[in-house]
């Protein structure tokens, strides 16, 4: 036993540090790639400028990505999972599920519409990239499942639900980058009303106040922003 164990440690570590190398270089291409989306814009950006940027080769580019456009799905799939991630630290889990769920829409439309480089992701390349649901499938796992076990919403595939919340929230996003007065708090009962909520508790639900979370200076998605508004 303990032969078999010093044998296989050194494999083991040695495919666990590669992951985490291949992890680094990959994260870095993203970053890369979103702050050159912010200074240039999603037309003006060439691989050329984000190797550079990222200090790789064209070639260590192609062992991640096949088209600047895989990039730029993986650059709003970094921005939405920072969105959900800080909207579910700051939700308060004592909430009910339907008032969690309120909250977290709400902020994430308020927080996307206050991050045009968000909204021009979501614009370009709408359900190819995460958005709410897809995020909150990743960030919170069990919140639908439990959910719905325990009689919050009404029961049905929580691919359902996802797909409710993904295609809803791209298309509301999409009516504000195209200048459009939304209603965000209608849009938000009529997802609670889909999942069984009664209808006036719905209405009371949507229109709680949110409070957005702050996003910290150095996440992506601040520092993105600031180079967007820059250049813009």
């Amino acid at each position: 036993m303990t032969e078999e164990i010093r044998q296989t440690e050194p494999v083991d570590y040695r495919t666990r540090i590669g992951q985490e190398r291949r992890q680094r270089t990959y994260d870095r291409l993203v970053e890369a790639g979103t702050m050159v989306f912010a200074d240039r814009g999603v037309n003006g950006t060439v691989i050329d400028h984000v190797v550079r940027r990222a200090g790789v080769s064209r070639g260590t580019f192609y062992n991640y990505f096949d088209t600047i456009d895989d990039v730029l799905v993986a650059a709003k799939r970094a921005l939405a999972r920072e969105i959900v991630s800080l909207i579910f630290e700051a939700i308060d889990e004592d909430l009910p599920p339907a008032e969690r769920l309120a909250y977290g829409v709400k902020a994430f439309v308020e927080l996307a519409r206050a991050h045009p480089l968000f909204l021009e992701f979501t614009a370009r390349i709408g359900r190819h990239a995460y958005g709410f649901g897809q995020v909150l499938d990743e960030v919170a796992p069990c919140f639908v499942r439990d959910s719905i076990m325990a009689g919050d919403f009404c029961p049905m595939p929580e691919e359902m639900v996802t797909d409710l919340l993904e295609v809803g929230t791209l298309a509301l996003l999409r009516r504000i980058v195209a200048g459009e007065d939304v209603d965000v708090p209608a849009f938000v009962a009529a997802i609670l009303r889909m999942l069984g909520v009664a209808q006036e508790e719905a209405t009371r639900i949507a229109a709680l106040p949110v409070v957005c979370p702050v996003v910290p200076s150095e996440a992506l998605l601040a520092q993105s922003n600031a180079a967007w508004i820059k250049s813009h």
